[in-house]
């Protein structure tokens, strides 16, 4: 009895222990989802500031770029590690080293993770607009910050064990080139909130466009031909502003993420993305029907 009073003690201590290495602040703690959904390898372009996420191709290599994400990396000093990583816990909310808090944190080399743009407190109203303007440019303590959308992509499809290389190319952003995100003002009353966080309180959704089909039949499928261009694409999907009217062609424009090939005929699921002339970008998952 004695000895098993012993035991129960030791492991109540254990607890109290491993309790304290949780950081204080660290909200929503979860973990990245194990052998779920889309296998895939994000590559990130310190030298450029770049993202590109790819899946495997029919050889099962990791060749086929499916989306690209503007985002800053360490500065000089703090440089983000170059090498190849593996992801491992992820954080809805994460308390950081210098006392700010991050949305969607996603570990990949020991301190160092994928994260939203830093905020004063674990508010979504409490951002650091000042660095969301420096998006493409070095800016962090070696951290990977993104914005808050894409962020949250990576919490959302990429398993604990996701390979990550950190790489340098100055010359070539990736395949998919560098996204662009609009600036913030002081003066915009909705600075302190991330444009592309899709919070239904988020006052950015005010302005934020929407999506349609220009010769929609009704099933919400994107036709069309094998071959099609970037003008082709946009007479297929326009961009609405939030009064409903129609965007013209030059105030917009549309990028289609996934893995798709417009030269061969068949069904995709696509990410559609819209940018209107305000710079606040809407997205929708689409399928993709590349006729022959």
């Amino acid at each position: 009895m004695k000895k098993k009073m012993i035991r129960f003690v030791v492991c109540c201590l254990m607890l109290v222990i491993c309790a304290g290495f949780f950081p204080q602040g660290s909200k929503g703690v979860a973990y990245a989802k194990e052998g779920e959904g889309t296998e895939y390898q994000l590559r990130v372009n310190r030298a450029a500031n770049c993202v590109t996420v790819y899946e495997r191709d029919s050889n099962g290599e990791f060749n086929v770029p499916v989306r690209a994400f503007v985002c800053s990396t360490g500065r000089e000093g703090h440089e983000t590690p170059l090498g190849t990583f593996k992801t491992s816990s992820s954080y809805k909310w994460r308390l950081m080293v210098d006392g700010t808090y991050a949305q969607y944190a996603v570990r990949f080399n020991k301190g160092i993770m994928f994260h939203s743009i830093p905020y004063y407190s674990p508010s979504e109203d409490d951002m650091e607009w000042e660095q969301y303007n420096l998006l493409g440019y070095t800016a962090s303590l070696g951290c990977v910050r993104l914005a808050c959308a894409d962020a949250k992509w990576i919490y959302d499809n990429c398993q604990e064990g996701t390979e990550v290389i950190v790489y340098d190319d100055a010359v070539n952003a990736g395949p998919l080139g560098k996204p662009d995100e609009i600036k913030i003002t002081a003066e915009n009353p909705m600075h302190t909130w991330d444009p592309t966080d899709l919070n239904k309180l988020n006052p950015w959704n005010s302005i934020r466009p929407s999506l349609y089909l220009t010769h929609g039949i009704g099933d919400g499928v994107i036709y069309l031909p094998a071959g099609a261009t970037q003008d082709i694409i946009k007479s297929a999907v326009g961009v609405m502003n939030p009064n409903g009217i129609p965007c013209s062609a030059g105030e917009y424009d549309i990028t289609l993420y996934g893995n798709y090939d417009l030269n061969t005929p068949g069904t995709y699921t696509v990410s559609v993305v819209g940018i209107c002339r305000s710079g606040v970008r809407t997205e929708q998952t689409m399928k993709l029907c590349v006729a022959g």
